[in-house]
C-alpha cells in the first residue's frame, strides 16, 4: 500500500467516527480528518482512488513492448500508470527491479493489475519458446515480443473498449505528476536485417492473438475471455 492510500483509509475511518453519535468524538474525528486532508492535499473525491502494483519485471528499464501493454491497460480501465524501482539482493549482490503502479478507483485499479500479471507471464513464455524454436538473438526477440503484444492488446481492447478516466483519476493524476519526470522507456532497436525483423515482428503478432484473459464480471461471477477470438 502506497502512502497516500494509508493516509487515505485513515482519513475515510476518521470520517466515519465523524458520524458518531458522540458528539466529541465525532467532532474530534472531523477536525483530524480535515487537517490530514489539508496536510497531505487529498481532497474528499479522491478518497476512493487506490494503489496497486504489478509483478516486478527483473530488470531497471521499461521496454517499448511492455510500455505498449501498460498503455492499452489504462485504456481499458481508466486508471493511470506510474513506473519505479527497487533493488534486492541476488547472488550476493544488488539488483534492480521494476513495477508498475496502477492508481484509480478499486475496481479499476484491480482489473488493471490483475490483466497486466496475467497477460505478461504469457509474454515471456513466449518470448522463451520463440528463442528456443528459432534461435532469436535479444533483438530480434524483443522485435517478437513487440508484434506480440501489439496483437494481443488490439483484441484487449476490442473486448473492453475504451473508458475515459473519471474525474477524480484526472485530477489526482494532475497532482501526482507535478514536476514528475516521465520515465525513460527502452525503444526496440533493429537487429540490421529489415526481412528479419519484419518476420519477426509478423510471428510475434500472429501468437499474440492467442493471449487469454480470465476476468470477474458485474453480470456473471467468471467469463472466460479468449481475447484472440474477439474480432
Amino acid at each position: 500500500m502506497s502512502m497516500d492510500s494509508r493516509y487515505q483509509a485513515k482519513i475515510r475511518k476518521l470520517l466515519a467516527l465523524s458520524q458518531s453519535d458522540n458528539p466529541h468524538e465525532a467532532e474530534t474525528a472531523k477536525r483530524q480528518a480535515m487537517s490530514l486532508m489539508k496536510k497531505y492535499r487529498i481532497d474528499v473525491d479522491e478518497l476512493d482512488i487506490i494503489s496497486t502494483y504489478s509483478r516486478p519485471i527483473k530488470r531497471k528499464t521499461i521496454k517499448e513492448y511492455e510500455h505498449i501493454l501498460v498503455s492499452a491497460i489504462m485504456e481499458i480501465s481508466g486508471v493511470y500508470a506510474l513506473h519505479g524501482t527497487r533493488p534486492r539482493i541476488y547472488g550476493g549482490r544488488i539488483v534492480w527491479d521494476s513495477y508498475v503502479e496502477f492508481i484509480g478507483l478499486e475496481r479499476d485499479a484491480e482489473l488493471a493489475a490483475y490483466s497486466f500479471d496475467v497477460i505478461y507471464p504469457q509474454l515471456e513464455k513466449a518470448r522463451k519458446e520463440f528463442q528456443k524454436t528459432y534461435g532469436g538473438n535479444a533483438q530480434q526477440a524483443d522485435l517478437y515480443c513487440k508484434g506480440w503484444i501489439v496483437s494481443a492488446c488490439r483484441k484487449l481492447v476490442n473486448v473492453f473498449g475504451e473508458r475515459d478516466k473519471p474525474e477524480e483519476v484526472v485530477k489526482h493524476k494532475a497532482k501526482k505528476l507535478e514536476g514528475v519526470e516521465p520515465s525513460k522507456i527502452k525503444d526496440t532497436k533493429s537487429s540490421g536485417n529489415r526481412g528479419l525483423d519484419f518476420d519477426c515482428l509478423t510471428l510475434g503478432g500472429a501468437h499474440g492473438k492467442n493471449a487469454s484473459l480470465n476476468v470477474a464480471t458485474t453480470d456473471q461471477q467468471e467469463k472466460q475471455l479468449r481475447i484472440g477470438g474477439e474480432a
